[in-house]
């Protein structure tokens, strides 16, 4: 009595398993990217709305409400202020030696640009350094 697999046995499975992995790898690869995506923008709406925030509380710093007028609160100012932590910058796109723009720094630096436009303010970040200081 024979123990044991055949070469050709093991072969079979390892086809397999390769085609399982074939199958399997790009949709994980694409699901992690589509999480990264998700937290990436919940990050940049939780640094946007920390700039509501401290802008409610410095309301007199506001751009003047002359339609297209605007100022910027740079993540320096808000974290200093309280009201940001070392998690709410964590850029979860972050990959060492990238060429894409959002995947550059491992925290959010920039900036969070206010503009008076139809009748409201509008808030946007922005990665770059603050110009036009609020």
């Amino acid at each position: 009595m024979k123990k044991g697999f055949t070469l050709v046995e093991l072969l079979g499975v390892i086809v397999i398993l390769g085609l399982i992995a074939m199958i399997a790898i790009p949709t994980i690869n694409t699901a992690l990217d589509s999480s990264r995506d998700k937290a990436y923008n919940e990050q940049i709406n939780t640094i946007e709305d920390t700039a509501r925030t401290y802008m409610s509380k410095n309301s007199l710093k506001l751009p003047s409400q002359t339609e297209g007028s605007n100022c910027c609160v740079s993540i320096d100012t808000m974290r200093q202020e309280g009201l940001l932590t070392t998690d709410d910058i964590e850029n979860p796109k972050y990959r060492k030696d990238s060429t894409e723009e959002e995947e550059k720094f491992e925290n959010f630096n920039g900036s969070v640009i206010i503009t008076f436009t139809n009748n409201k303010y509008k808030y946007e970040y922005v990665n770059s350094t603050c110009t036009n200081a609020c």
